[in-house]
Order: C-alpha cells, then structure tokens, then sequence
C-alpha cells in the first residue's frame, strides 16, 4: 500500500524542497536576433570575384610590392604581439579548466621524532592523495566551455586588429604619396605663378594691366605657398603613422614611402550585411562573448545543485619499527541549505552580463552596417567624381590647345 504524505520521512521530504529551490533561478534570455533579409542601401560597386577572401585580404587589395614591408610592420607591431601573448594566456586559462574536471594525485610524506622520559620515538608516513571530481552538475563542463569561447574571442580581436593595423598602414600609404604628389604639384604652380606675375607686373609698367591685377597675381603666388607647410605636415604625419605601426622612432626612415600612389589591383565577393557576422573580427568576437557569457551563466545556476567528489588515500605508517599501511575511500558531497541569497545573486549577475553582451553584439552588427554602407555610397560617388573629373580634363585639355593655337597666330596674348 502507497505510504501517505505524513508517513513520508521528514529528510525526504526536505530534500525534495531544497532540489526544488536549487532548479528555480533567472531564466535565460532571449538570443539576440539579427535580420538576416537586411539589404545595403546601394548595389555592391566595381567588378566583384567569386573568390573567398583570404586571411592577409590586403593580398587581393593591392600589388605585391607592397605585402613585404606590411607583413614585416605587422610582425614588429607591439599591439599585436601583445593580442597574441593574451591568446596564450586565454589557451592556458582553458587548459586549466580543463583540468579541473580531471583527477588529481598528491604525494605526501613526513617524519617527526618524539624523546618523552629518556624514550626517543620516530614516526615516517608517506601516502599518495587522489580524487576525482564528479560534474553531477555541469559545473565544470560550462566553464570549460566558457573558456573555450573566450579563447575564440582573444584569436578573433587578434584578427580584427590585424586587419585594422593593415588598413591603417595602407591608408598612411596613399596619405603619403598624396601629400608627396601634391608637393610636386605645388612647386609647379609656384614657378609657374612667379611667370605669370613677372609678366603681368611687365604689362603694369607698360600701362597694359593696373595695380589690382599685380597684386591679385601676388595674393595667388601667396596662397600658393600658403599650402606647402600644411602639405609637408600631412607628409610627415603620413610617415609617423607607418613607423607607429611597424614600431619605429621618428629618425627611422619608414619601411615603405610611396612616390606615387599604391595600385589598388584586387577584387572581393559582393556581400549582405549579414555575411558581415563571419568576415569581421570584431563581430566574431562579440559572438564568441554571448556564447561565453552564456556558459557562465550556466555555470552560476549549476552552482545551486550538489556537488560530489570522490577521493581515496593510501598512506603508509612507519612508527619506532611498527610499519603500517591505511586505504581509505570517501565521497563528499555537499549542498548548500542557506546562503542569504549569494548564489542566486551570482546566477542573476550572469544572466545581466549576458543580456548585455548580447546588446552589444547587436550595437557592433548595426554600427559595422552602417559603416559598410556609407564605405558603397563613398566609393561609388568618388567614381563619379573621377568620371567627371576626366571628362573636365579632356575639355580643358582642347581648350589648352584652342588657346595656344590663338596665341601662336597673334589672335590673343598669354
């Protein structure tokens, strides 16, 4: 017959309200959901490759000559190194979390001599400590996990920091030789402004222009030289920020000055805005952050449950020539009954840091998007900018020869 409530054992039935308590905790939220039908505002520019872009992507972007000395700044950068050192200490964190779940194995061993009343006495013992912990809970596998996710976000920021450091090597790059182009280009105006201005100062004395015109000419060879020292500090700041990045000091000359601009020879596969989730380190990493954070999480809820440990000992006794040996087996287990609400604090802690990274995952996927976004929309107005350009330059370039045709009739002066 079926025992009643009342003839159930009152530790039974306290054990069964303790389990119930230590299952009850903070739910787990909500994954952060991203739109994976979202479209950029405008078509992907230029020819685009079905090809996979590589690790080192800047091997696609741009002519060989240049992958050596990036490469060579990269490894001597010390940000770098130091994301690679964090990746070792990450590694070793997960090594260590993995070991926790393993059994352990201690050696120990002591003498001690004892004189009472003229008696002298000597006690050796030597024994060997092993336990084994029992993850009744999930415990430990959930750190281990969270480990592992923490690891594949240090190797993700390292990604996203290379990349950056390549970008912004290349960007230093076209400032450089675009300052050093401009240069070039200024001392032409220049000289060319100091003729226009002997000539028109000529007609002055000859009665053939006014004051007004010679000093016009003189405010424009003024404004000319105006630019050269802004230039020449758009080309120094150029040149510092390679050797920020290849770990050099200002009197090193750069790995690499470019006298002209660096030849963009490459093409990349067109993307959505979700494919950015897998091709941005940032948002690996963020990822990776969620997942971590999730198993912390976990962690902090399993705990609430029990927890078992087997252990055994083996020690041998030596005492005034007496020798013997003990082996003992024990199983711990334990279970919190009462802790003012600690744990369950940790537990809803956990779950706040993971509603948060989980925010913040989105926040990078939205701010990652819009930068792409407004990269297609610069990329395709400087096209069109370049398309009128060199059509501008063709016209100018007929009336150039229109005018000097004129000027070699006599029909009109210089």
């Amino acid at each position: 017959m079926r025992p009643s409530l009342p003839q159930l054992p009152l530790w039974l039935m306290l054990s069964t309200c303790l389990l119930g308590a230590c299952t009850s905790g903070p739910e787990r939220p909500l994954a952060p959901v991203v739109n994976t039908t979202a479209e950029f505002s405008a078509p992907f520019p230029g020819q685009s490759s079905d090809a996979p872009i590589s690790e080192h992507w800047w091997r696609q972007a741009v002519s060989e000559r240049i992958w050596p000395p990036l490469e060579q700044a990269l490894s001597s950068n010390p940000e770098l190194r130091e994301a690679e050192a964090e990746i070792e200490a990450a590694r070793a964190q997960l090594s260590q979390a993995e070991a926790d779940t393993g059994p352990s194995l201690e050696l120990g061993a002591d003498y001690r001599a004892r004189r009472e009343s003229g008696d002298t006495s000597n006690n050796r013992s030597i024994g060997v400590d092993g336990s084994v912990p029992v993850d009744v809970s999930g415990a430990l596998g959930y750190r281990v996990d969270a480990a592992r996710f923490e690891l594949q976000a240090s190797i993700a920021d390292t990604d996203d920091l290379r990349s950056n450091l390549a970008r912004d090597f290349l960007f230093a790059l076209v400032d450089g030789a675009e300052a050093t182009q401009r240069i070039d280009l200024l001392g032409r105006q220049i000289e060319l402004s100091k003729t226009l201005l002997r000539l028109t100062e000529l007609r002055f004395t000859q009665g053939l222009a006014s004051s007004v015109d010679v000093l016009q000419q003189r405010d424009d060879l003024a404004a000319l030289r105006q630019q050269i020292p802004l230039t020449l500090l758009e080309q120094k700041t150029a040149g510092n920020a390679l050797r920020r990045i290849s770990a050099m000091t200002p009197e090193q000359a750069p790995l690499l000055v470019a006298e002209t601009l660096p030849e963009v020879v490459g093409v990349f596969p067109a993307i959505k805005p979700v494919d950015l989730l897998d091709r941005r380190g940032s948002l690996r990493a963020s990822r990776a952050r969620i997942e971590a954070a999730d198993a912390r999480f976990a962690a902090a809820l399993a705990d609430r449950l029990p927890t078992l440990q087997l252990s055994s000992d083996v020690v041998t006794r030596a005492m005034s020539g007496d020798v013997t040996t003990a082996i003992s087996m024990v199983i711990d287990a334990a279970l919190t009954l009462f802790d003012s609400g600690s744990k369950v604090a940790i537990a809803e802690g956990q779950r706040a840091q993971l509603v948060a990274v989980g925010e913040q995952y989105l926040a990078d996927w939205f701010a990652a998007v819009i930068e792409v976004d407004n990269l297609i929309h610069a990329e395709s107005r400087l096209r069109e900018r370049i398309a009128l350009s060199e059509h501008r330059l063709k016209t100018v370039d007929t009336l150039l020869t229109a005018a000097r045709r004129r000027y070699e009739r006599g029909v009109s002066d210089y």
